[in-house]
């Protein structure tokens, strides 16, 4: 049950971040779809599509995370990313939130996974014994 209440506390934590975050775009988008695999990993049928999800989201957010600090010192592509004040600052800070809450969601469907199937095992372990076809 520690792992469900982990990916909801992780679920939680990114929807938090994509709302009230002061995340330049696309980094809340990064939050909302990282939320909604999490979500999604929850569910037994859907852990894979939302462990895909995740491992995708964190990918990029890796990979976008220093693009503002490169695309702000050409004048060229000034009107990509959000160039002034604090912006880039808080858009790395954000795509690398986005990157551990995600791999810590990851982790924890994992392991969520990985119980349930020891769950089912025991329980079938269990039956085959009552009905004493060892």
């Amino acid at each position: 049950m520690g792992e469900r209440t982990g990916l909801v506390v992780v679920t939680a934590l990114m929807v938090g971040c994509a709302a009230l975050g002061p995340f330049p775009h696309p980094v809340p988008l990064l939050f909302a779809v990282a939320a909604v695999g999490a979500a999604n990993a929850v569910f037994p049928l859907m852990r894979t599509f939302g462990s895909a999800l995740l491992g995708g989201i964190a990918a990029a957010s890796v990979g976008l995370a220093a693009v503002p600090f490169v695309t702000c010192s050409s004048e060229k592509f000034g009107d990509v990313f959000t160039c002034t004040g604090d912006a880039p600052t808080w858009h790395m800070t954000g795509s690398v939130l986005v990157a551990g809450l995600s791999g810590a969601a990851l982790v924890l469907a994992r392991v969520l996974g990985t119980v349930e199937v020891e769950r089912r095992l025991a329980a079938i372990e269990h039956a085959v014994r009552e009905k004493g076809l060892e």
